[in-house]
């Protein structure tokens, strides 16, 4: 008897699974997940299936800004971006182009997920090579032409986002759920779509996580770092000249100014991140000084 039906008494979900995290390692599936495959063009993994979780859960969170598209890989964020255009298929079109070209190297062999249906004309604009291709809803077209492929498709149900992790011989599980609007502390208001975007993403990014965001699209992200000063160098270093004028999240307090620094060095301009250090009041002061806007997030973003 394993783990799952000797503590949970959950019985074997009747789907098989290429291999488990590496291809040397067997995975199986406890109870019955929420979502309807409509094309297997290799069997699904372990690591498929986490992904696309990964992925869908933070594009419904998109909807809180109209909606949009997230490339992921290994369960992290490499590309996205928003509809801050419109709302027709063009619009949804440019998107996607948008998330994927974000980080054009780590694209290659993702998971893409959108808020809105996978249309023939969005399908047939897909250029690079991509595991799973997770939406609410699929035209029976774009079905048969993507079915040409090797790529999953994966259409979710309804469901309640939860995470959790095995630990200590039991099973620990959270909710998962991203709540209100930054608010303004003081500088020169920015977009509040683009600075909840920002704070979107970086829920969906391994801890510490800084997101940066430019004209709706990711431009730089760095996350899963011990900290925080790290992965603001790595967001920053990615993100280049379009740091220059954008938007970070950061997914909790800055302990210090040393990544603050780093990122008003890159040229970002605002910022948004919670509150709750002892040093809140050193850090504001030197983001006034630095004539940054701050936005105070209402809520703590770890994801671990």
């Amino acid at each position: 008897m394993n783990f799952f039906e000797d503590k949970l008494m959950l019985e074997k979900y009747d789907i098989q699974l290429r291999y488990g995290e590496n291809p040397h390692e067997k995975a199986y599936v406890f109870g019955r997940p929420q979502f309807e495959l409509l094309h297997e063009g290799k069997q699904l993994s372990f690591n498929n299936i986490l992904d696309a979780e990964a992925a869908w859960s933070l594009t419904r969170n998109l909807e809180v800004v109209g909606g949009g598209c997230a490339v992921v890989k290994h369960q992290t964020p490499c590309g996205v971006s928003y509809l801050r255009d419109g709302d027709t298929i063009a619009d949804k079109t440019r998107c996607v182009a948008s998330a994927l070209s974000a980080d054009g190297e780590s694209s290659y062999g993702g998971i893409l997920a959108t808020s809105f249906e996978m249309t023939l004309d969005i399908a047939r604009s897909l250029k690079t090579f991509l595991e799973v291709i997770v939406a609410p809803a699929f035209e029976d077209e774009a079905v048969e032409y993507l079915s040409k492929k090797k790529v999953r498709l994966i259409r979710p149900l309804n469901y309640t986002s939860y995470v959790g992790k095995i630990a200590f011989d039991s099973l620990i599980i959270s909710e998962r759920r991203f709540d209100g609007h930054p608010e303004l502390l003081f500088g020169e208001p920015f977009d509040l779509k683009e600075v909840t975007f920002a704070l979107i993403v970086a829920e969906a990014t391994r801890s510490n996580a800084i997101v940066i965001v430019k004209d709706g699209v990711t431009v730089g992200i760095g996350g899963g770092q011990p900290s925080r000063k790290r992965s603001a160098w790595i967001a920053t270093t990615l993100a280049g000249r379009n740091a220059e004028g954008a938007i970070a999240a950061s997914d909790a307090f800055f302990p210090f100014t040393d990544g603050l620094d780093i990122l008003i060095k890159a040229g970002v301009k605002c910022v948004v991140a919670p509150l709750g250090s002892i040093r809140d009041e050193n850090v504001l002061t030197f983001a006034k000084e630095n004539g940054i806007t701050f936005y105070s997030s209402p809520i703590r973003v770890f994801r671990h």
